[in-house]
């Protein structure tokens, strides 16, 4: 992301409540990639177990607890799986949809990949657009009370914008 979109992202900062950024990620070191990569999974993991506990009629704050413990994250990313997962579950409701049949990572491109004819490079990028739509999510709140997002913060390091993710265990 060029410098002078994050500048103009940055400055609508002080004239509204929030700001969203959505981005691409290039990382120095592969063990990075690797480290944002799973946390990115285990957050889609947890919202995929919010969801299925939500229907079946848990409480949040004993959801809260155990998706924490289960997935050795912080409660604030617990609280962003179970919003999404509860707007989710809202969506199919208000959408007249069986909740029991919603796919994660849309279901036109699981539809496409159940199909026999596909095969080689196409089924492959096919496997993963879909795998990245229900794997490679993470979302974060920010709080106006603890100036921003703790888990997910824009800091500039030598003029260079850089996305800092707390990796869930305080890294």
């Amino acid at each position: 992301m060029n410098k002078e979109v994050l500048k103009m992202l940055i400055e609508k900062k002080s004239n509204s409540n929030f700001v969203t950024v959505e981005c691409l990620l290039a990382f120095d070191k592969d063990d990075d990639k690797k480290r944002v990569l799973n946390t990115m999974r285990k957050f889609s993991s947890m919202v995929r177990f919010a969801y299925k506990r939500l229907m079946e009629g848990a409480e949040k704050k004993e959801l809260k607890k155990l998706l924490s413990r289960k997935y050795g994250v912080n409660t604030r990313y617990s609280d962003d799986a179970i919003l999404l997962a509860k707007q989710t579950l809202e969506s199919c409701l208000e959408g007249n949809q069986n909740p029991k049949k919603l796919v994660f990572g849309s279901r036109e491109l699981f539809e496409q990949l159940k199909k026999k004819h596909l095969a080689g490079k196409r089924r492959e990028t096919l496997r993963q657009k879909w795998e990245e739509r229900r794997y490679d999510i993470l979302y974060s709140r920010g709080d106006k009370s603890r100036e921003g997002n703790l888990n997910l913060r824009l800091v500039n390091l030598n003029n260079q914008w850089c996305l800092r993710v707390n990796l869930g265990n305080g890294e």
